[in-house]
């Protein structure tokens, strides 16, 4: 859905897509289930408590009203949850053998598409730091281009980046050589 949107231009061709790595959203969907189990894991450690059946008669007395917060609670999870998956789904970057696009969805309704031109690239850094990251082989990549404002573009948990700055940095080399030659040589 979100690709089709995207204009090509004549003869462009798209290399790659590619979202944050599997584990960031594991990880980010965890700490929510973490979350969603957090009240029925206390009313469990309570009922192995000593002592504490007259604290859980308070549940009793007040079933529609903790049932209530319990629902509540259960929607903000589901909630978080999703928000969680569509930051995931739409974050991409997307390598073509003319351009580099950013997308990054910020909030639900509020969405960044930045786009450069290969020909403008200057520099691309990664940056793999941490055990995990090292071992799934995800990081940072930041590039940067000539322009003045604005000029670099970094996404966090991207998966295999050195492959992906490997085919940037291809597509770069053979844009620069398709541009600086002669247009005789185009022709024949």
């Amino acid at each position: 859905m979100l690709l089709e949107k995207i204009q090509l231009e004549p003869n462009e061709e798209i290399l790659q897509t590619v979202r944050k790595h599997w584990f960031i959203l594991f990880s980010e969907l965890f700490g929510v289930l973490v979350m969603l189990l957090a009240p029925l894991f206390v009313m469990v450690v309570a009922a192995f408590i000593p002592n504490l059946p007259e604290t859980l008669n308070i549940f009793s007395e007040y079933l529609v009203l903790s049932s209530y917060f319990i629902i509540v609670w259960i929607i903000f999870c589901l909630l978080s949850a999703f928000t969680i998956w569509t930051h995931y789904y739409l974050d991409l970057w997307v390598v073509t053998n003319r351009r580099l696009l950013v997308i990054d969805q910020i909030h639900f309704f509020n969405r960044k598409v930045s786009s450069f031109r290969l020909e403008r690239l200057q520099d691309i850094k990664v940056l793999i730091s941490g055990v995990i990251p090292t071992f799934l082989n995800f990081g940072t990549i930041r590039a940067q281009t000539a322009s003045a404002a604005d000029s670099a573009f970094t996404s966090t948990g991207l998966p295999d980046p050195r492959g992906l700055q490997a085919i940037i940095q291809k597509a770069t080399d053979e844009r620069l050589r398709d541009l600086n030659q002669p247009a005789s040589l185009l022709t024949d």
